[in-house]
């Protein structure tokens, strides 16, 4: 199996997020109920994109104990797994990043939160 650059699912990850908040506030903003699957499945893609992200990143940090189902909990468990990782791994650096994340989860609410604020 190929491996993909941490860096390239980073850019995956934001360049998505962007796209379907625009899309998501766009719809907001003409008042139109949005019909497609865009934002169904965005939120599976995210969390598998982040997932993907994990497993490659912390194969570059030997200090991260990797058992042999290690890709496999991580799907189940990268809800709680992630403020640890990114503490264990980047210190403070870290939550910068888990902060940065929750705003690309939620950009889409939020831009319609401030388009709803704005009228």
């Amino acid at each position: 199996m190929a491996t993909v650059r941490p860096n390239t699912l980073l850019v995956g990850l934001v360049a998505g997020s962007v796209l379907v908040a625009v899309h998501d506030a766009l719809f907001y903003w003409r008042d139109v109920e949005p019909t497609g699957i865009v934002g169904t499945l965005w939120p599976v893609a995210f969390a598998v994109l982040l997932v993907l992200w994990l497993d490659q990143d912390s194969r570059t940090h030997p200090n991260i104990y990797r058992p042999f189902e290690f890709s496999y909990l991580l799907f189940f468990l990268w809800v709680p797994y992630l403020p640890y990782y990114l503490w264990r791994t980047r210190g403070t650096t870290g939550l910068a990043m888990l902060a940065g994340i929750l705003l690309l989860a939620f950009l889409s609410q939020i831009l319609m939160w401030l388009i709803y604020a704005a009228r």
